[in-house]
């Protein structure tokens, strides 16, 4: 985890929430935990982190041990699916969960337990895959790498990056180290991490853009869309939705 990609981290949290000094966030789905770290730095009075996966919460008390611990940041292992789990938590301020909730096996469910966090007047930021024409594709695709030995993982890894970052990038007369290093300016994000993750994320579930507007104004008509990063029609990556619960 290097200080730049803490910065960028911390960027993208201010593009899309503004100041969150003061303000109490729970991130679901923490991951590696850089955005519970950047929550953190970025003055929040409240962290919590949730992962149903024990690596990264280890990643996540990692980086909080570096800060000496706070009591203000708590770190917790579970699944955004229990109910019993999540009734522990109380409503947030800022609820976040980027790329995450559509590798639950019940991407619905999870995003209505998800909501349901936000407290009146909260903040409801998540990220979920576009679901285009070749999503079937890459769910087929997603199922082989899962099973493959390690050599089969690695080589699929490699193949991907090579495509993603070198081949296309020179097909389109575009410099491969220039896409590079505008990748790393993404969220501070490792290409070849997202790669990882991209073809070893099952279960594997999309949505349209619309579909995830239309269910959060169904389960809540207060949800209300304030700021959103659509991607291309045809596009494999997140479209991120920022909610305001306007009750």
């Amino acid at each position: 985890m290097t200080i730049e990609k803490i910065q960028i981290a911390k960027q993208s949290l201010k593009d899309f929430l503004g100041n969150i000094k003061g303000k109490t966030c729970i991130d679901i789905g923490s991951g590696s935990g850089i955005f519970s770290y950047s929550m953190y730095a970025l003055g929040a009075k409240e962290i919590t982190s949730v992962d149903i996966d024990p690596f990264s919460v280890q990643c996540s008390n990692y980086l909080r041990s570096k800060v000496k611990n706070p009591e203000r940041w708590n770190i917790y292992q579970g699944s955004i699916l229990d109910k019993k789990f999540i009734s522990q938590f109380g409503k947030y301020d800022i609820v976040y969960s980027w790329g995450v909730l559509h590798h639950t096996g019940n991407m619905w469910e999870a995003i209505k337990n998800t909501a349901s966090l936000v407290n009146a007047s909260g903040i409801f930021f998540l990220a979920i895959y576009n679901k285009t024409n070749s999503s079937r594709f890459w769910l087929k695709v997603k199922k082989i790498y899962n099973l493959s030995p390690k050599i089969g993982r690695k080589l699929m890894d490699f193949v991907l990056f090579s495509v993603m970052y070198f081949i296309h990038p020179l097909l389109s007369s575009i410099n491969p180290l220039t896409k590079l290093k505008n990748y790393k300016k993404n969220r501070g994000m490792d290409p070849m991490t997202d790669v990882k993750d991209w073809l070893g994320g099952y279960p594997f579930e999309v949505a349209t853009f619309k579909e995830i507007v239309t269910f959060l104004n169904r389960i809540d008509a207060n949800f209300k869309l304030v700021k959103y990063n659509k991607v291309n029609p045809g596009v494999n990556a997140n479209n991120e939705l920022v909610f305001k619960n306007v009750k």
